[in-house]
């Protein structure tokens, strides 16, 4: 049986998120399929139900809140792993002020409405510019939040303040690894990314962690980029095969 290429959406985010690398590596002949996240309450709980959703072997390719389920699902399912794809994401634990910062943000969107939430927080998601060189991306983006709702908002909300430190999983790992950020991604930043492949190094725990960075990007690289993102992982995908 075939590996699964499984992409696993962030926060308030659905299929939409990875429809066109999704589409990309299918059309390729690659097994593929996009996560459903959103009846889960906490990140352990949506990584048992990334495998309940996809049989075999998967490649957990998971974007922002979805690298911390790809994670998850690395630590309670490691034998069902050919590799593991991190975008946009983080493997600390919470952090000094977050607690405040996200449950300002839930009070927001359940006061205001996920209108007033999306006007705040979608427009530092991406590159500055893309409401007007390009607003077919910005306009989806901000349904799919908007149709995601306050109440899947705060349960993912509470889902990642409630999130497991993969800093000492990370360390351990024993499957290949790669991690990706947008260059202008100042959530998850480039920075971010290559201190988390260092400690890997440092642990000499993996088969092998490569970094790369999609240039013109924000946090909603593989939506800015779809076709740069594509490329980079496809290339990665090869190198993995011929060294199997």
């Amino acid at each position: 049986m075939p590996t699964t290429l499984v992409f696993i959406p962030g926060l308030v985010s659905d299929r939409r998120a990875w429809t066109e690398v999704e589409q990309y590596f299918a059309s390729k002949g690659y097994k593929t399929g996009i996560a459903d996240l959103y009846s889960a309450v906490s990140i352990k709980a949506m990584a048992q139900s990334v495998l309940e959703q996809f049989t075999g072997q998967i490649i957990p390719v998971g974007h922002s809140m979805g690298g911390r389920v790809a994670m998850e699902i690395a630590r309670i399912a490691p034998e069902r792993l050919q590799g593991l794809v991190l975008v946009a994401t983080g493997a600390h634990p919470l952090a000094e002020g977050e607690l405040s910062n996200r449950e300002r943000v839930i009070e927001l969107a359940n006061t205001q409405g996920m209108q007033a939430l999306c006007d705040q927080w979608l427009p530092p998601m991406l590159r500055v510019d893309i409401r007007t060189t390009d607003p077919k991306i910005y306009n989806c983006l901000e349904q799919m939040v908007l149709e995601a709702g306050a109440t899947v908002h705060e349960r993912q909300i509470r889902a990642l303040i409630g999130r497991p430190d993969a800093q000492p999983l990370l360390a351990a790992l024993k499957m290949p690894t790669l991690l990706v950020a947008g260059e202008l991604d100042t959530w998850s930043t480039p920075a971010q990314h290559q201190k988390i492949a260092d400690s890997m190094l440092a642990a000499k725990a993996s088969f092998g962690v490569d970094v790369q960075i999609v240039n013109g990007a924000g946090h909603f690289l593989q939506v800015e980029q779809p076709e740069a993102f594509s490329y980079l992982l496809e290339g990665w995908l090869e190198k993995q095969s011929s060294q199997s």
